[in-house]
């Protein structure tokens, strides 16, 4: 993946909320099936670190080690947020067009 690549994934992510939050118990089993069931159904996935989980590990230390875990691409990791790539292919589901006609 180029420099590019990864400055617009950058720029995606800032748009992004996170939808999974590491907490005192840091990195187990059920976080990391979280992460990977979202990583199926999204192509990129923000997770927040809490305070209470840097008790044993940095942040640095818990956002590669759910990298590994998980088998996701780690794009950016600012203060207590990462993102991650899915590794996975993301089928576009076809969306219905709902057209509203006036009477």
């Amino acid at each position: 993946m180029t420099e590019s690549d990864t400055q617009k994934l950058k720029a995606l992510s800032a748009e992004l909320i996170p939808t999974v939050w590491i907490g005192k118990c840091g990195v187990n089993n059920a976080i990391v099936l979280e992460l990977r069931r979202q990583l199926k159904l999204r192509k990129m996935v923000k997770a927040k670190i809490l305070k209470a989980a840097l008790v044993e590990l940095s942040r640095e230390e818990i956002a590669h080690e759910l990298e590994h875990a998980s088998g996701a691409r780690l794009v950016d990791l600012k203060g207590a947020t990462a993102v991650y790539l899915s590794p996975y292919r993301i089928k576009k589901t076809a969306q219905k067009s709902h057209t509203y006609q006036r009477k």
